[in-house]
């Protein structure tokens, strides 16, 4: 059996997921493909870039202006179904479409004219959506303050049909033009066109926001995504922890202090790095060090002393060290479809915390940790203090995870290949 991946990247996040579950199909004695915009996939995964450094800057930029992401890059899709054609694969797997990459009238025109079986692993909702790939709490943040509960707003005119976007400047970003009316149009008619196609979320709440959405009909299973358990699990080598300490500056910083940890791929706006900065200014600094991993340098060198910051790490041995490290993992996320990294830090025996929203209360149990309104900051630093004096088990914690192993996960999508 041949498998096609398709995502905007072959690495973190979700082309980590794209990768592993490639490995998975070896194991099996199947075969599999990526096919990307962005990184580089290992080298024993095949793969097939689409398009170029270039072609994706001219897409993300006329997209500024139109609002058609998804609707460019048509001579490069071109190229990618031709290259499809030749591989002749069984199963295309799609995930991330949007990044400025492909010209969906083409991929799609490809998948209903050859009716190879489709799955659709929803990592978000653009989907379904005319413009954005979260709404839930993205408007009106500026209003928020961290002296109370935080009002949740959001947009569900995708219900209905997309216009008057409010989120027209959010990713992708538009300037000049409204475009989500005409985007909602199109992706509906591009998406009903399928006949052989399985969706995929990987939470049960993403799964009831579909079933709201205009894909409501389609074949829906919920695969929550897995992670590593041989690769993230608590690090217990002392002079290692005592490396990765030295490396990032944590060892004078840091002294007796209890440390909060939080990891992001790219702390955008509902990451809640402003959510951070305002419960540093609560908590008190001679007890507690928040320290934020993946900041960009520009995030860097505008952050308020009283937070310590790291940029990106793409060491994994370093990433268990860190939350091996820490007393608590803090996800102030107002978005997550799934939240991996909570997961991380509970397979190296760390306790959680998070906002009670979108999907992320779905991974967490009063033996792992705790869960508090969204925005209410001092809330937050009461929770904070209880389950740093009164810490969860590492071992519940780690056995919490196991129930996350990449390797069951993924046999899911196996058994799903083989049954279309």
């Amino acid at each position: 059996m041949r498998v096609v991946h398709i995502n905007v990247t072959a690495t973190l996040s979700t082309g980590r997921i794209a990768v592993d579950i490639i490995h998975t199909l070896t194991e099996y004695g199947h075969k599999g493909l990526i096919a990307f915009a962005r990184g580089r996939p290992p080298e024993d995964v095949p793969w097939i870039r689409v398009g170029n450094r270039w072609n994706v800057l001219f897409h993300a930029l006329v997209t500024r202006i139109t609002d058609r992401a998804g609707f460019m890059s048509r001579l490069s899709t071109r190229r990618l179904v031709r290259k499809l054609c030749a591989y002749s694969p069984d199963v295309i797997h799609l995930h991330n479409l949007h990044g400025y990459y492909l010209h969906l009238p083409t991929l799609f025109r490809y998948l209903y004219t050859s009716n190879i079986p489709v799955v659709w692993t929803l990592h978000d909702c653009w989907p379904y959506t005319g413009h954005c790939a979260h709404y839930t709490t993205a408007i009106h943040r500026a209003n928020h303050r961290p002296d109370g509960p935080r009002t949740a707003h959001g947009c569900y005119n995708w219900k209905r049909g997309c216009n008057h976007c409010p989120l027209q400047h959010a990713y992708p970003k538009s300037l000049v033009l409204d475009q989500s009316a005409r985007n909602w149009r199109d992706k509906r008619s591009l998406i009903s066109s399928l006949t052989n196609l399985t969706l995929v979320t990987p939470s049960h709440w993403l799964q009831k926001e579909v079933q709201q959405s205009f894909l409501r009909d389609y074949t829906l299973r919920v695969f929550p995504s897995g992670i590593d358990l041989s690769a993230f699990r608590r690090c217990e080598n002392k002079a290692f922890n005592e490396f990765v300490r030295r490396k990032y500056y944590l060892e004078k910083r840091l002294g007796q202090r209890k440390m909060l940890l939080s990891v992001a791929s790219a702390w955008k706006g509902n990451k809640g790095l402003r959510d951070f900065i305002w419960l540093a200014d609560i908590l008190d600094k001679s007890d507690y060090l928040i320290v934020l991993v993946g900041l960009t340098t520009w995030q860097l060198e505008r952050l308020p002393d009283s937070i310590h910051g790291i940029g990106r790490i793409n060491s994994i041995p370093e990433l268990c060290a860190l939350y091996s490290i820490a007393n608590l993992y803090i996800s102030l996320s107002h978005e997550e479809t799934m939240g991996l990294t909570l997961l991380e830090a509970m397979a190296c025996g760390t306790q959680v915390l998070c906002y009670q929203t979108t999907a992320l209360p779905e991974l967490i149990t009063t033996e792992v940790g705790s869960t508090v309104p969204v925005g209410d900051m001092f809330t937050i630093a009461v929770e904070v203090e209880q389950l740093c004096d009164n810490p969860k088990s590492t071992s519940a914690c780690r056995l919490h995870a196991e129930a996350y192993d990449k390797n069951s996960r993924f046999k899911e999508y196996i058994k799903l290949y083989e049954e279309l």
